[in-house]
């Protein structure tokens, strides 16, 4: 009897808080603009990431090599699973790095227009800036992923190195892929799976980005697309802007570089 009578409150109660919340929705959020906030990068945790490093603050108990990592919600998408995806813009960025053998480490964001990109010279597997520093050419793509709770959230996924022959091949085929009238599908058309798979060269092994178009379009994709579609516009509009990360997220990413 008293179990039933606790059961009771207990759902009087949860429905009471459920009232008071919708009622309240955004309360205590009004002062928040985009610049109060980050959007997470997503990133591949390679043999030196320091959440496999069971000595390092930035450990993940579970992380294992090949899976992929959200920088904010410390979220750990497993290699063999993936995450679902749908683009909303892209964006080429040039980064400028010290080099390692001077302690390495983030410097600055070019623009695409700075004439120092065009002056680059090669030395082995780098390409030199006329500052001495190394130019990282990279592709970001802001996407909508679905994280493993069902909710969905933007994303930037960032590639460089081995990773922008696979940005290029991914651009290429959402380039193609038309309408049923024969016009260009728009970007936030489109759903992914996006996982991983080992690559290996005379300098070591590695993993790398793969991505499989999604064609059955479910109503949860379907509502990404639309936030998808929302997020292009912001973009468009200049409300949200893709940065680099930040100096944090670049000093922790030290194992996410891999051979060229």
């Amino acid at each position: 009897m008293n179990q039933v009578a606790q059961k009771k409150t207990t759902e009087v109660v949860v429905s009471e808080l459920d009232k008071m919340l919708e009622a309240d929705s955004g309360a205590g959020l009004e002062n928040f603009t985009t610049d109060d906030m980050q959007i997470p990068f997503v990133r591949i945790l390679q043999a030196l990431s320091p959440q496999l490093n069971k000595q390092d603050s930035l450990y993940i108990k579970g992380a294992e090599q090949g899976d992929i990592f959200n920088t904010v919600s410390q979220e750990i998408y497993k290699a063999d699973e993936g995450v679902i995806i749908v683009p909303c813009y892209f964006e080429k960025k040039f980064l400028e790095f010290a080099l390692r053998s001077t302690g390495g480490g983030f410097i600055k964001e070019l623009s695409p227009t700075d004439n120092d990109i065009n002056l680059t010279t090669r030395e082995g597997t780098i390409e030199m800036l006329p500052s001495g520093n190394e130019l990282v050419r990279t592709h970001q793509h802001l996407v909508i992923a679905k994280g493993s709770d069902g909710q969905s959230a933007p994303a930037v996924l960032d590639m460089k190195k081995t990773q922008l022959k696979v940005s290029r091949r991914w651009n290429t085929l959402k380039n193609g892929i038309r309408l049923p009238s024969g016009k260009p599908m728009p970007i936030y058309g489109t759903a992914w799976k996006l996982g991983t798979v080992s690559e290996s060269n005379d300098q070591g092994t590695w993993y790398n980005y793969k991505l499989d178009r999604i064609t059955e379009i479910t109503s949860d994709i379907e509502e990404m697309m639309l936030e998808a579609r929302t997020m292009y516009q912001s973009v468009r509009k200049g409300d949200i802007k893709m940065a680099a990360a930040s100096a944090d997220e670049m000093a922790e990413k030290a194992g996410d570089e891999v051979p060229f």
